[in-house]
C-alpha cells in the first residue's frame, strides 16, 4: 500500500471508533495496531525534534475542542459536544505519510458545525491555487482571505510542508498571509505536500502546556483542522490522501 492510503484508512477507522465513552489512549492503540497491521510504522511516536523537550509519546496528535495541535493521548474520555481532530504520521518502504481531520462527537453545537465546515473548505481554498510555477505564499493567501471572510483566525505558527522520504521536506508552507514574501519558494511538478490550516475563532497563535508538545487556544474556543497530501502536476493537483468527505 501506498503511504497516502495507508494513512486514510487509519484515519477512516479512527475516525469511526471515536464514540462517546472511548478514551484517548484508546484510539492511539487502535491507529498503532492498524498501522502495524499494513506493514508501516507510526512515525510520530519517538519524533524528537531539536525544539522539543522530549520525544513525542504517542501515534496519534488528538486534540480535544480548544488543543489545536500535537495532543498528547491521554486517558481523556469523549462527551457528547466534543470535537476531536486527529493527526496522524505514517512510514512505509522509506516514505512518509500525514494526514489529519476533525470530527464531531455525538450532537455538537451549531458554531462547532460552522467551525468544522469552513476550516475543511478553507483547506480547500488553498489546494486551489496549487499548480507548477506557484509560489507557496499564496496557497496561505488564498487560506487566510476565505477563514477570514468566514469569521475565522488560522494559526500563524503551524506550517505545512513537503513530504517524502522525510516528513518534513522543502518546501514550508505557512497557512497564513506573509508580508512581505519571505524567501521565494515555488511549487514544482512531481512535489507532494500537506497543507494543513489550524482554524479557531480569534487567538491566532495559542500557548504550549507544560507537556512540551500540546497547544491550545488561550481563549478556551475550540479548534478544528483538515490536512491532505497533494502532488503538484503541471496543471494543477491531485489529492492524493481520501479521507475526508465533503
Amino acid at each position: 500500500m501506498k503511504p497516502e492510503e495507508i494513512i486514510s484508512e487509519v484515519l477512516r477507522m479512527v475516525a469511526s471508533q471515536a464514540k462517546v465513552g472511548t478514551s484517548l489512549i484508546e484510539l492511539d492503540r487502535i491507529a498503532e495496531n492498524a498501522i502495524t497491521v499494513m506493514g508501516a510504522t507510526p512515525y510520530n511516536k519517538g519524533y524528537y525534534p531539536k525544539w522539543a523537550a522530549a520525544p513525542y509519546p504517542a501515534t496519534l496528535c488528538l486534540g480535544v475542542n480548544d488543543t489545536i495541535a500535537h495532543g498528547v493521548p491521554d486517558n481523556t474520555i469523549l462527551k457528547d459536544g466534543d470535537i476531536l481532530s486527529i493527526d496522524c504520521g505514517i512510514k512505509i518502504n522509506g516514505v512518509c505519510g500525514d494526514a489529519a481531520l476533525t470530527i464531531p462527537i455525538g450532537k455538537i453545537e451549531n458554531r462547532q458545525e460552522r467551525l468544522l465546515r469552513y476550516a475543511k473548505r478553507a483547506l480547500y481554498a488553498g489546494i486551489e491555487v496549487i499548480k507548477d510555477g506557484v509560489q507557496v505564499n499564496e496557497i496561505g493567501e488564498a487560506i487566510e482571505k476565505y477563514a477570514k471572510q468566514m469569521g475565522y483566525v488560522v494559526n500563524k505558527n503551524l506550517k505545512g510542508h513537503g513530504i517524502g522520504r522525510e516528513m518534513h521536506e522543502y518546501p514550508t508552507i505557512k497557512m497564513c498571509s506573509t508580508y512581505p514574501y519571505e524567501e521565494s519558494q515555488i511549487l514544482r511538478a512531481g512535489m507532494v505536500i500537506c497543507l494543513e490550516p489550524f482554524l479557531t475563532f480569534k487567538d491566532a497563535y495559542g500557548y504550549m502546556l507544560p507537556d512540551g508538545w500540546t497547544i491550545k487556544t488561550r481563549d478556551g474556543r475550540p479548534s478544528a483542522i483538515f490536512e491532505h497530501m497533494v502532488e503538484v502536476t503541471t496543471t494543477g493537483y491531485n489529492i492524493l490522501t481520501n479521507h475526508i468527505v465533503m
